[in-house]
Formats: structure tokens, C-alpha cells, sequence
């Protein structure tokens, strides 16, 4: 019995010790996290000059006979393959200027979220 209420003890302090970032985990933080991918996406194409893509499998099958003899084509791929897409450099440019811009913007709403949820923990 003294195990189990000792458990249950050890359990409630480390519940009460979780992380106020965790807990405060905004939808603007969120979105933040992903403009931040996006902006290293666009930098990285313009670095490279071009966008890689991925196309989907090709899977080309054609089968004749039975279920157990089956004759004919079969082509099947087992991943998808990247492709390299040709960029507009300055448009590219453009769209890395209104990431960074709603970038700034997510930031100080994901740090006021952060604080208010903080104060509210308090």
C-alpha cells in the first residue's frame, strides 16, 4: 500500500513540473515553426537555382490468366522520385521577403501567447 501511494506521490510532483514551453505551445508558435521551414526551402532553391519535387510512384501493371498463372507487364516502382523544377530567381525572392516579413510578425505573437500563458500559470 505504501508503494502505491508513493507512486502515486512521485507521479503528481513530476506532473507538476512539466515545462511552461510545452504547455504553452501556440498556434502561432506553431505556424512559426513552419514559416521557419518554408524560409530554408525558398533560401535553399535560390541557392541551388531550381526546386526539387517529388512525383509519386509510377506503378504500370498488366496481367493475364488466372490467379495463379498470371503472364503479362508489370513495371512497379518502389519510391518516389525527385525531380528538379526550374525557379523564377526574383520571384523566388519575393516570396523569402513575405516569409521573413510574417515571420517577424509570428514571433512577437508566439512570444506574447508564451508570456500570457506563463503569467497564467503563475
Amino acid at each position: 500500500m505504501r508503494r502505491i501511494l508513493f507512486a502515486a506521490a512521485a507521479l503528481s510532483l513530476l506532473s507538476a513540473c512539466e515545462e511552461p514551453p510545452a504547455a504553452c505551445n501556440s498556434a502561432a508558435a506553431r505556424e512559426l515553426a513552419t514559416v521557419d521551414r518554408l524560409i530554408a526551402e525558398t533560401r535553399a532553391d535560390i541557392a541551388r537555382g531550381y526546386r526539387l519535387e517529388t512525383a509519386p510512384p509510377a506503378n504500370v501493371a498488366f496481367c493475364v490468366g488466372g490467379q495463379n498463372n498470371n503472364v503479362g507487364l508489370s513495371f512497379c516502382s518502389d519510391g518516389a522520385r525527385t525531380r528538379k523544377v526550374p525557379i523564377d530567381p526574383a520571384a523566388e525572392k519575393r516570396k523569402l521577403d513575405n516569409l521573413e516579413a510574417r515571420r517577424s510578425a509570428l514571433a512577437a505573437q508566439a512570444e506574447a501567447d508564451r508570456r500570457a500563458c506563463a503569467a497564467g500559470q503563475a
